[in-house]
């Protein structure tokens, strides 16, 4: 993982151990995931409903708010 990207630029060093664990970590309203070719992604969770990371497929919980693997 190429933590000298700029997505993953202002993340903590808690935040880029749970990205790396986890392959997805929340950062404000915005999630930042590891997709299957190693690409560090940045979007608004608000206009997520999937993703694909290399640990599997998530999905966002529209009432909790929270991600979930599919």
């Amino acid at each position: 993982m190429d933590f000298d990207d700029p997505i993953a630029a202002d993340l903590s060093e808690e935040e880029r151990r749970a990205l790396a664990s986890r392959h997805y970590v929340r950062k404000g309203g915005d999630l930042v995931w590891l997709e299957l070719g190693g690409e560090l992604r940045r979007e608004p969770v608000s206009s997520l409903y999937y993703i694909r990371t290399q640990r599997g497929v998530f999905r966002v919980s529209r009432i909790h708010g929270k991600v979930v693997e599919v």
